[in-house]
């Protein structure tokens, strides 16, 4: 039958403290949520510009432990730095979430990156996460000015 409302908000937290992790570059002890095998995969549409600033970590990654967790999450959050994001919902249901992120970030050269994420979360009986799948969509790119002495 339906899981409890408290199996449903335990998820939702977990899943808060993965999207608040990612976003904020502070992966803090969110490494212990995932169960051992646990799989990431991150897919996204920045090869339709192939713009060397979104610096991408897409594919499908097993992570064996707690340990390759969280060398995953600091690898993960150190090409990620975002200035602002929001939460646009989580839905829960049996073992499986979903969320949607809006983001904005900045790339090394100032340019300011908009998109939107989609999280999946597969949760395993015991209330760890054995997978994320997640989609990026990068929505517009603003260059940053350059002072150009060369320009009169």
């Amino acid at each position: 039958m339906g899981e409890t409302s408290d199996d449903a908000q335990r998820k939702r937290m977990v899943v808060k403290d993965i999207m608040d992790a990612v976003m904020s570059g502070a992966a803090g002890s969110v490494a212990q949520h995932f169960a051992p095998g646990a799989i990431f995969s991150n897919k996204n549409n920045a090869g339709v510009i192939d713009a060397p600033w979104f610096d991408r970590m897409e594919g499908e990654y097993k992570l064996t432990g707690e340990d390759e967790a969280k060398s995953f999450l600091n690898e993960l959050l150190r090409r990620a730095s975002y200035i602002s994001y929001k939460a646009r919902g989580t839905v829960v249901e049996d073992d499986e979430a979903a969320s949607r992120c809006d983001w904005t970030r900045q790339d090394d050269s100032g340019s300011l990156v908009t998109g939107t994420t989609m999280y999946w979360f597969g949760f395993t009986s015991d209330g760890r996460i054995r997978s994320i799948e997640t989609i990026a969509s990068i929505h517009s790119v603003i260059s940053a000015r350059r002072n150009d002495a060369s320009v009169t």
